[in-house]
């Protein structure tokens, strides 16, 4: 196989997946259909190096640095102060749920599964990314991979509907209250009337080529790479990437949501994707079968670690539980179905307009802020914590 027939065929498979979550509205996330897709398509003959043959997997690996650089870009402190209470309750959920896979999983699945199943129940491709370079560098791909990628695949369908659910139960007490239904519908949103900060670095973002702001994430990303062969790996080079995406953004270096103005976005997140893809070749029918069981023996007992650190936090920060279990379980969806949940449930339980509106300010900017710390920092971190804990 030529490597444009190689490419063709894993950008219709990107295509397909994209096609049905957009008609099931995310019910069936483009993830999961691709990794079926794939998986399938391996079992009927595709050759198990079409990634390597079309050139997708080193391009992925060299721009996984640069893709997560501009994550950081996309972290807005003011709005993390402004809901504080929503920031500690989702990381203190997540992270919960992940040291119970680790603690009670280890007991009865073993503990490289575990170690390994933990970070990608936090979420995030890049999480994954992280546990498959560590798999195989170990050797353990082969054996542990199908476990953690079928994880990421199908966590959608555990998380969504407790979410759901919690946020039903939200919706139907806050409708109860006539005051929080009339201060949510008045709520207006900040205008962009702060002073802008002066920042030292600014001069460099003065630019808004494409190319300009491709070459500063790159740079960003060899910083980081560089700064974590001086820790000789202790720290991950993708957690200083987060970080420094942060820094340099303040600093006036990067510009804010630097990813989005490359014109690459979709090629990071394609080649990124199709390279965490490219390890369904190792999985066979025999062995998907005989890992179903430590799948759900992770999500279950992830899920009941946010369940109750929901509780806890509800009880510490005097918020409602059934809130606080919905921002915990963020990590197994994440941004956009964060979005689309809040505006359904808003939707479907307000009885007129105000009440939509009310329940929309009430739950939005909660899911959205929750979504953000689970997904695109906590699982960087956590991964980058707990994957050299692998043995």
């Amino acid at each position: 196989m030529t490597a444009i027939y190689a490419l063709t065929i894993l950008l219709a498979f990107y295509a397909f997946g994209d096609c049905i979550a957009m008609k099931t509205k995310g019910l069936l996330s483009s993830v999961f259909v691709i990794c079926v897709v794939m998986l399938v398509s391996f079992w009927v003959g595709l050759p198990k190096d079409i990634a390597v043959i079309s050139g997708i997997s080193t391009i992925g690996g060299a721009l996984v640095g640069p893709l997560v650089v501009g994550i950081g870009t996309t972290i807005s402190f003011d709005e993390l102060k402004r809901q504080w209470k929503t920031v500690i309750a989702s990381a203190f959920g997540v992270t919960v749920g992940v040291v119970g896979v680790i603690l009670i999983g280890n007991q009865l699945i073993g503990w490289n599964e575990a170690v390994a199943s933990a970070p990608v129940f936090a979420g995030a491709a890049v999480s994954l990314l992280v546990v498959n370079q560590a798999l195989t560098d170990l050797g353990l791909l082969e054996t542990i991979g199908v476990i953690v990628i079928t994880i990421y695949a199908t966590q959608k369908f555990f998380g969504v509907p407790l979410a759901s659910f919690c946020l039903q139960r939200e919706a139907k007490s806050f409708l109860g209250k006539t005051e929080k239904i009339s201060y949510y519908a008045n709520l207006l949103e900040e205008k962009g009337n702060h002073i802008e900060k002066k920042r030292p670095l600014a001069y460099f973002s003065k630019s808004d080529k494409p190319v300009y702001n491709l070459v500063k994430l790159a740079l960003i990303a060899s910083l980081a790479n560089f700064l974590s062969e001086l820790t000789n790996g202790a720290i991950h080079n993708l957690v200083i990437a987060l970080v420094l995406g942060v820094v340099f953004t303040e600093l006036g270096f990067l510009k804010k949501n630097s990813l989005a103005k490359t014109d690459s976005n979709f090629l990071i997140m394609f080649a990124t994707i199709m390279t965490v893809f490219a390890s369904l070749a190792n999985v066979t029918p025999k062995s998907l079968v005989n890992n179903l069981l430590p799948v759900v023996i992770v999500m279950v007992i992830g899920t009941l670690g946010v369940i109750v650190a929901g509780f806890i936090s509800g009880k510490v920060l005097k918020e409602s539980p059934w809130v606080c279990i919905a921002l915990g379980i963020t990590c197994t969806f994440g941004f956009p179905t964060t979005v689309l949940m809040s505006n359904e449930i808003a939707e479907s339980m307000g009885r007129n307009e105000e009440e939509m509106k009310a329940l929309r300010n009430y739950i939005l900017p909660k899911m959205t802020v929750a979504g953000f710390v689970t997904v695109t920092i906590g699982s960087v971190i956590l991964a980058g914590i707990i994957v050299p804990l692998l043995k």
